[in-house]
């Protein structure tokens, strides 16, 4: 069957991903001009179709050079003061227990009264406090002051890349404003105000009417906010593989639309009105819904569909998903590179591509269970690469929990538009509605809790490198005769496919060591070190935290360290050491004993803190080994040696820095000294008990601030490199340049979180590798 479109997204996609690592304007020009010149010359089709899918190859690497750089706009010169903004609300407020959010359109910037036309847009934040009361819409042309910054890049192995992030979704920047004014309105689109504007009604409602969790858990299922979902429901829904379910994917525009059509055709409604009517309540719902990449993806490929019904003609579903690819990156090419658009196309990829094979593979089955495996097992097939390559984790339960969870959400979905509707027209109906949608959550989100319980449920994957992905598919491919390879029809050539494709799963899983490998991770204003030992041993030092005068949702574990263990392969801890129980260092450390096995807990003095009990609570309730260390204690993983140098055991030091569990460690002739927040005085003890300080690292104390890393400490330490652990930006003025300047005096070789992000040390036979998620020299 003839699919240009198709034809046209392979060539144009793969276009586009080339633009973005060939950054190279008149290159692609030139190419692309070559390419259509012999167009003029070449008579042979084949030939013809060759250059014809290079040409558009071209075309999209050169769409991309031109269109990148100006989506950010000109707002990023700005970047890095104080800046005064006079910009558009842009979509509807995010509301968080302590802070606003708005997407702004920039309009203006003012210097020295002069207003200075900029574009591009800006995340914005702003505090929930007396001066704030009035939460402003789409369309409010508002006034605001603050440190307009580009957003954080990616900082740590396996870690979001935020920047890159929010530039797909057309923001730029981030600025924090105490204060934000109105100016007035702005003549916007009525379309999408009345979308924004009943989006926002009907979120209202339900939180009027179910509680915080069930109300955020509808939310984002029909309308696409973020809520206040609580971290235990999204591990539950993560785990058992139905996460996709709280968020508005093209799964809820196809339920509406097969909705919507069945009641046109049981009316017998004309041709006409149902395709103006559905295309319009389908783009309509689209823009409630965020219009996010998959949700426009869904809406494009029914639009076409409608359309295909309309003039009579039939619908070849693959010409259609090209057809979405390619406007979705025509509209915005950095769409290529969000997950929400991969993990769209990709399932509706392989549910087209998969679902007849295993829908007669499990032909045995009733029909109702039959077709749910086919859809559930065909999406999975091209989902996971994508799944794993991103959040590291692999649902093995979830063909079986989507079978019965995603029924019901189904129907929470039509619950939740239905008695949204009629709650905002008739609110008494639709609070009894509203609750039937409730009482369908709390079963979906009881089996999700069910299903994650199951042992062995997810397998959490190391990161994996593009060519296994694009080694996957090819073999895929292969076996089930997708593209046609002359010798891929012997069924031998099948069966060695599918064993390297075995092979390749069981290399994944199988930890891979070889040396020490010990990575300073970036928290933030904290500490976080995880260490994994020649033998595949796990210690994680700290997990950072927030500081105790912190009221937002922001959790260093759940979004930083978990993400980073999992992007190394770890699903368990075999040690995990609090230096001390402030905030920046072990609040991080309680989400990890939480949500992963931990073999044993490893702390110095006790403290009189919340952070403290809490440790212990956890612990106990997991039967986790505890054990409280002092000066001489040592232990061993592998040939890779931990010897406690503080806190002494007859320690009277009031100050809990200067009680820091103060660890040595030393593998293949190489030692590492973390020091906690040790100051002035713990480090003098330490000089006085004439253990051996020396080694090749030291991290530096109390994130470089003045009161550690004395002289005479570094004298005895004598390290050739020093890691200072601190946030970037931080109102504390770490590291202290008194201290940077004495360790460069000492040609201390400096590395910085701030600066470089995660710094990671990698030992192998007295050879030692030093990697930064951030290049660059100190």
């Amino acid at each position: 069957m003839y699919r240009p479109f198709l034809f046209a997204a392979v060539f144009f996609l793969s276009g586009v991903g080339a633009g973005s690592f060939i950054r190279n304007l008149w290159v692609f020009l030139s190419l692309a001009l070559l390419c259509l010149i012999i167009l003029f010359l070449i008579k042979k089709k084949r030939i013809r179709a060759a250059f014809v899918g290079l040409l558009i190859f071209f075309t999209g690497a050169l769409y991309y050079n031109l269109r990148a750089d100006g989506i950010a706009g000109t707002i990023v010169k700005y970047a890095g003061k104080q800046q005064t903004v006079i910009g558009m609300v842009n979509d509807s407020p995010t509301i968080e227990s302590d802070r606003v959010r708005y997407e702004i359109k920039a309009l203006y910037i003012i210097e020295n009264n002069t207003y200075l036309k900029v574009s591009g847009r800006i995340f914005l934040s702003v505090p929930r406090d007396e001066k704030n009361r009035r939460v402003f819409r789409y369309g409010d042309v508002v006034k605001f002051s603050g440190r307009l910054k580009l957003p954080q890049e990616k900082r740590n192995p396996g870690g979001m890349d935020y920047r890159a992030s929010l530039l797909q979704k057309g923001i730029s920047t981030t600025m924090f404003s105490r204060e934000i004014e109105f100016i007035g309105p702005y003549s916007v689109n009525p379309f999408i105000r009345a979308a924004y504007s009943l989006r926002e009604s009907i979120s209202a409602f339900y939180e009027n009417n179910l509680s915080p969790n069930l109300s955020s858990l509808l939310i984002g299922i029909v309308l696409g906010l973020k809520g206040n979902i609580s971290g235990e429901t999204l591990r539950a829904f993560s785990d058992s593989g139905t996460l996709h379910l709280l968020a508005v994917s093209g799964m809820n525009t196809a339920i509406i639309y097969g909705v919507l059509q069945s009641i046109f055709d049981f009316f017998c409604v004309p041709r006409i009105f149902s395709f103006l009517a559905g295309s319009a309540a389908v783009i309509f719902y689209s823009f409630m819904a965020g219009l996010s990449p998959s949700v426009s993806r869904a809406a494009v490929m029914i639009v076409v569909l409608m359309l295909g019904r309309l003039v009579g003609r039939e619908n070849d579903a693959l010409n259609s998903l090209g057809f979405a690819a390619v406007l979705l990156l025509l509209i915005n090419p950095l769409n290529l590179f969000s997950v929400s658009f991969q993990l769209s196309f990709t399932a509706t990829l392989g549910i087209i591509l998969f679902y007849k094979t295993f829908r007669d593979i499990f032909s045995h089955l009733p029909p109702f269970l039959r077709d749910s495996l086919a859809i559930v097992m065909s999406a999975q097939m091209t989902v996971w690469p994508f799944a794993a390559y991103y959040f590291h984790r692999v649902s093995l339960i979830g063909f079986i929990s989507n079978l019965f969870i995603v029924p019901v959400v189904s129907l929470v979905l039509i619950a939740g538009i239905i008695s949204g509707l009629v709650g905002i027209i008739f609110p008494p109906l639709g609070a009894v509605l509203v609750k039937i949608a409730g009482l369908l959550l709390t079963f979906a989100e009881r089996a999700a809790v069910i299903s994650s319980g199951v042992p062995l449920s997810v397998l959490v994957v190391p990161v994996l490198s593009p060519i296994i992905i694009i080694l996957y598919f090819i073999l895929i491919a292969i076996i089930f005769n997708i593209i046609p390879v002359p010798f891929a029809a012997a069924p031998q050539v099948k069966k060695a496919c599918a064993a390297v494709l075995a092979a390749v799963f069981f290399l994944l899983i199988i930890p891979k060591n070889s040396g020490l490998e010990v990575t300073f991770v970036d928290v933030g204003q904290g500490d976080c070190i995880f260490i994994r030992t020649e033998n595949g041993g796990t210690v994680l030092i700290d997990g950072g935290g927030m500081p105790v005068y912190y009221t937002g949702d922001f959790d260093v574990g759940s979004a930083i360290v978990e993400p980073f263990l999992y992007g190394r392969g770890v699903d368990h801890i075999d040690v995990m050491i609090f230096s001390h129980f402030d905030d920046d260092h072990a609040r991080g450390l309680l989400t990890v004993l939480r949500d992963m096995k931990v073999n044993t807990v490893i702390y110095g003095k006790p403290a009189d803190s919340e952070l403290y009990r809490d440790m212990l609570e956890i612990a106990q309730s997991k039967k986790i080994r505890l054990i409280q260390v002092g000066r001489g204690d040592k232990f061993y993983m592998g040939e890779t040696v931990f010897e406690v140098l503080n806190p002494s055991r007859d320690s009277t030091l009031a100050n809990d820095n200067d009680n820091s569990v103060v660890l040595k460690m030393t593998f293949d002739n190489m030692s590492f000294l973390f020091t906690g927040d040790l100051g002035f005085e713990g480090e003098r003890q330490l000089l006085n008990s004439g253990l051996d300080l020396e080694a090749e690292v030291l991290k530096a104390g109390h994130h470089g601030s003045a009161t550690s890393t004395s002289g005479e400490f570094l004298s005895r330490v004598n390290p050739t490199f020093a890691v200072i652990s601190a946030g970037k930006d931080n109102s504390f003025g770490h590291p202290s340049p008194k201290v940077l300047d004495m360790l460069k005096q000492k040609g201390i070789k400096i590395f910085r979180t701030d600066l470089q992000g995660a710094v990671t040390f990698k030992i192998q036979k007295n050879n030692v590798k030093i990697f930064t998620s951030i290049p660059g020299e100190m």
